[in-house]
């Protein structure tokens, strides 16, 4: 990352969209269709990326400093009300820092989907479950639930709406159980047949974490908590869910007209509250081969559909951010919401990792960048 692309620069870059309601007619599909959208990114085997080494040990006071220096900075440029960083070099050590709260968790929104993902791509390893099942097989009325297929779910081609799309569900601001979820897209109906188009949709995960309970028989929390968090050994991560406290995590602040955000309510689209330290630790072990094997992590990047943001690309639950004019190469997730803004990637061309929450409205992936340039000196 040579580029000395700027905050202002890099939020109007990756500033997540404004969503809202759109007027469409719904389509019913009897198969799957070819891709017809913009061109998608050629593949990236993630199992050739092997971030390994100890992310425990410090940086040192000349390396802090600087990220000290640029953390003041990010903190002052994006308004932020709180905020907890990390950047680590495996091997090498790991450096954070938290301002504005004393809360140790902080909610990381969509970045949590990574999870979701991780648990369905486990359960396909273990032939509990196949990418190429039909939603229908596991739900029953999701519209073209015979045709959608775990894979459509994971990399947002499923052609289903958003259920915090609606007007009124995403006024009200609450969380829909299954059946009511269920109901909000049968009334608007699909958007395209699967496979056809990229759009991204909460519901597409809400869905996952539906068959996630189905073949484990017990809650999503659970299962993250026994298939990552407690292997891996994090202290500062859990899933909020409904019945929880919430008194440990960082409160959303929303700058705007919207109330903050419930983070009770994405469920499995946005299910982790951490420590930046911790969502870093989480990151390495995706990429590292802890958590799936090798031919998993290689199919999860094998087809990246471009998203709505220039150089942003979506695979099988994580994202490329390609962007190049800055030039800027990460692995990882991006997740906001009114009143919280995240990110947790890996930079392959620095051997970096970088993870940024706050609350506020501002760029968590400006913030990122500037303390990945710090981390490598002027």
């Amino acid at each position: 990352m040579t580029s000395r692309i700027g905050l202002a620069v890099l939020a109007l870059v990756l500033a997540p969209a404004v969503v809202g309601a759109v007027d469409y007619t719904p389509v019913t599909c009897t198969a799957a269709k070819a891709y017809a959208g913009p061109p998608r990114h050629a593949p990236v085997d993630l199992a050739a990326v092997q971030p390994a080494g100890d992310l425990r040990a410090e940086l040192g006071a000349s390396t802090d400093a600087r990220l000290a220096a640029a953390f003041d900075k990010a903190f002052a440029a994006t308004k932020a009300h709180a905020m907890t960083v990390a950047v680590a070099i495996p091997g090498r050590g790991i450096w954070t820092m938290q301002r504005g709260d004393a809360r140790p968790l902080f909610y990381w929104a969509s970045t949590g989907k990574q999870a979701t993902a991780i648990v369905i791509l486990q359960l396909a390893e273990e032939k509990r479950l196949n990418l190429s099942d039909p939603i229908a097989r596991w739900i029953a009325g999701v519209p073209n639930g015979d045709v959608i297929t775990i894979a459509h779910l994971l990399n947002h081609t499923s052609g289903l709406f958003s259920a915090n799309e609606d007007l009124r569900i995403h006024r009200e601001n609450r969380r829909l159980d299954a059946a009511a979820e269920l109901a909000v897209l049968q009334r608007h109906g699909a958007m395209a047949c699967p496979g056809e188009r990229w759009r991204y949709s909460n519901s597409g995960y809400a869905l996952l974490g539906r068959v996630i309970e189905q073949v484990e028989g017990r809650s999503l929390a659970d299962v993250i908590t026994s298939r990552i968090i407690t292997p891996l050994g994090l202290k500062e991560m859990r899933v909020p869910a409904s019945t929880s406290s919430v008194a440990d995590i960082a409160a959303p602040v929303s700058d705007t007209a919207e109330p903050a955000i419930d983070i009770t309510v994405p469920g499995a689209a946005g299910p982790l509250a951490a420590s930046a330290h911790d969502m870093l630790l989480f990151q390495q072990a995706l990429l590292d081969g802890r958590l799936l094997n090798a031919a998993t992590r290689a199919r999860m990047l094998a087809e990246p559909y471009p998203m709505f943001e220039s150089g942003t690309f979506y695979g099988l639950g994580v994202m490329l951010y390609d962007i190049a004019n800055a030039p800027i190469n990460w692995i990882g997730h991006s997740g906001g919401a009114p009143g919280v803004k995240a990110v947790s990637i890996y930079a392959p061309g620095q051997n970096a990792f970088a993870a940024v929450a706050l609350t506020g409205d501002g760029s968590a992936e400006a913030t990122a960048n500037a303390l990945l340039k710090a981390l490598h000196g002027p």
